[in-house]
């Protein structure tokens, strides 16, 4: 359902880049991304291959077979059921829905759930949000059949690893401010929720405004393989990776950044008018429509060039490299170039965007 220092003197006065310094990225658990997460893997046993038949994925998913195996008595259950068809209709946006309730086994909505997401549950907004509260009463039941306050609590210690191991990793004090010099635009707070019990490198993020501020969240499962010790006691929680963080971090709060304009009329008809252009990326088979296609390369292009911003040049020459088999990767990129050549037309993306828009003409 995974971003300039001249650039800043042209956009933010000193005092902006003061008080967009002193944003600290949130490192976080959310209890009902959790359980999502646990009714989630009862249904995703294709990822749980052993030792022989994948060796990579049995290693990267240690934590989410220990999570199977403690609710698998529970696979029967009608939340899986409810679970399976949710999932059906939003993907890995059953996820996203944890953000807008407040902590279960309470069944009350905290945030209006966002628009776009409704939509892809059901056409008729307010059938939508009834089958998101059905939902929700399914996940609150399985809360507490399964006692999953109790399986909660007995993870703290895992939790305080998996926090010490993002935290120490996390991108420095001048990440915010370029990423919010680079597109243009300011959040209110940036939330990394670690979701240790899944599959790594998988990552979803999702921005909600409430009231006038908004805040931006990275889901963000481990990045690399886990090792457990002598009575499955976790002694690496896969989190130990500046690298993978720092650039999970510049693509997943790009996104942010990207598809809430390309996502809402009348970029997404105009990006749509282009869906000709749509070609599957090789290995990436999840990307299966022309507007996610636009949005991915988008993001990805903006880790290449924000890399170059961070003084990272070397990382920015292996992105490129990562990012070969994505066929419109040059055009994007020289599109970037452009944009960061005008910023005192163009000073935020959102005001580029329709000339970015308009150079697909030129591509065949």
């Amino acid at each position: 359902m995974r971003r300039l220092s001249c650039v800043l003197c042209l956009l933010f006065s000193i005092s902006h880049l003061a008080s967009a310094q002193e944003k600290k990225i949130k490192v976080e658990f959310n209890k009902n991304i959790e359980l999502i997460c646990a009714l989630n893997n009862l249904i995703s046993t294709e990822f749980l291959k052993d030792s022989v038949a994948d060796p990579y994925l049995y290693h990267t998913t240690r934590l989410m077979r220990l999570n199977y195996e403690h609710f698998r008595s529970y696979s029967q259950h009608p939340a899986v059921v409810t679970i399976q068809q949710m999932s059906d209709k939003i993907g890995t946006g059953v996820y996203l829905l944890g953000l807008f309730y407040k902590p279960l086994p309470e069944v009350e909505q905290q945030y209006p759930v966002s628009e776009v997401i409704l939509q892809a549950i059901h056409p008729n907004l307010d059938s939508a949000n009834q089958l998101v509260k059905a939902y929700f009463e399914q996940l609150a039941h399985f809360y507490l059949d399964t006692h999953f306050e109790e399986y909660f609590a007995s993870n703290q210690s895992l939790y305080q690893l998996v926090i010490q191991e993002v935290s120490r990793n996390m991108p420095g004090n001048r990440f915010v401010p370029t990423l919010e010099a680079y597109y243009g635009a300011k959040k209110d707070d940036y939330h990394v929720i670690a979701m240790p019990f899944f599959k790594s490198n998988w990552g979803n993020s999702w921005q909600i405004e409430h009231k006038g501020k908004f805040q931006v969240y990275n889901i963000v499962s481990p990045l690399q393989a886990q090792v457990l010790g002598s009575n499955q006691r976790v002694l690496e929680a896969g989190y130990n990776n500046a690298a993978e963080i720092r650039n999970l971090s510049v693509h997943e709060f790009g996104h942010s950044f990207v598809n809430p304009f390309t996502m809402r009329a009348p970029y997404e008809e105009q990006i749509n008018q282009y869906k000709h252009l749509f070609k599957p990326i090789p290995k990436n088979g999840q990307y299966s429509d022309w507007l996610t296609i636009f949005n991915e390369h988008m993001v990805r292009a903006g880790e290449i060039r924000i890399a170059l911003q961070l003084g990272q040049e070397k990382e920015s020459k292996r992105l490129q490299e990562a990012y070969k088999d994505w066929m419109y990767m040059p055009h994007f990129l020289e599109q970037l170039k452009q944009y960061e050549k005008n910023r005192k037309k163009y000073k935020r993306f959102e005001d580029y965007l329709p000339v970015l828009i308009a150079s697909l003409a030129h591509l065949k």
